[in-house]
C-alpha cells in the first residue's frame, strides 16, 4: 500500500510538472525573443487603474508605435506625443498648441517602454493558464523587485502562439492595481526617421521649450 501510494505521489509530480509545454523562464525567453523580430511595434491599448480605497475605475484608451532609443508616437486623451529620441512633441489638439521639449524631461509615467517593456526586465517567477478574450494564454507571475518603491505584484499574459503580450497587471504600494490590455499588436519589419517627428499644421502654434 505504502509503494502504491508513493508511486501515485511520483506521477502526480511528474504530471504537474509536464503540465505545461514550457517553464515560466522559458516563456520569458521566447517573448523577448519575439521582439527582437522587428525594429519597432504597433500596438492598441487600454489602460484600467482600480483604487484601493475607491469603487471608482480609471479607464484610457490609446495608440502607439514605439522603436528602441526613445523613439515613439502616443496618441491618448486628445494628446499627441512624437519623440525622435532627442526632442518631445507634445500636441495639444483642441488647444491647437505644440510644446516642443527635450526627451530628457519625459515623465517616465509618459514613456511608452514602461507600458511596453518594463516586464521583460524581470524573472518569471511562475507559470500557469488564463483565459482572457476567448483565448488561452500564458500567466507569468513575475518578481518585482527591481522596481522596489513601484510595484510589489506584477504579472504578465503572454499569447500561447507567439509569446506577445496581450496583458500587463501591476499593483503599486498603495494596493491599486493596474491592467494594461494591448490589442493588435504588430511587428514592424522597417521605419524612418520621419515616423518619429511631429508634421507642422497650419494654424497650431508651436511653444519650443527646450
Amino acid at each position: 500500500m505504502r509503494r502504491l501510494f508513493y508511486l501515485y505521489a511520483i506521477l502526480f509530480v511528474f504530471a504537474v510538472s509536464s503540465a505545461f509545454a514550457v517553464t515560466a523562464s522559458e516563456a520569458m525567453d521566447k517573448s523577448k525573443a519575439w521582439f527582437k523580430s522587428g525594429k519597432a511595434w504597433s500596438l492598441d491599448f487600454k489602460v484600467q487603474v482600480f483604487y484601493s480605497e475607491s469603487p471608482d475605475i480609471a479607464s484610457q484608451n490609446g495608440k502607439l508605435l514605439v522603436a528602441d532609443g526613445d523613439r515613439f508616437v502616443l496618441d491618448m486623451a486628445g494628446i499627441k506625443f512624437y519623440s525622435d529620441g532627442e526632442s518631445l512633441w507634445q500636441h495639444n489638439v483642441e488647444q491647437k498648441q505644440v510644446l516642443i521639449k527635450s526627451v530628457e524631461d519625459l515623465s517616465s509615467s509618459l514613456h511608452p517602454s514602461e507600458l511596453l517593456f518594463k516586464y521583460l526586465n524581470c524573472k518569471a517567477n511562475e507559470i500557469s493558464e488564463g483565459v482572457f478574450g476567448g483565448q488561452k494564454l500564458w500567466v507569468l507571475k513575475l518578481d518585482p523587485s527591481k522596481y522596489e518603491g513601484q510595484f510589489t505584484q506584477m504579472e504578465v499574459w503572454l499569447s500561447q502562439k507567439d509569446f506577445s503580450p496581450v496583458r500587463l497587471y501591476t499593483v503599486d504600494p498603495s494596493g491599486n492595481g493596474s491592467w494594461y490590455n494591448i490589442v493588435n499588436l504588430k511587428v514592424v519589419k522597417s521605419v524612418s526617421a520621419a515616423d518619429f517627428k511631429y508634421k507642422p499644421v497650419k494654424g497650431v502654434d508651436e511653444i519650443d521649450m527646450r
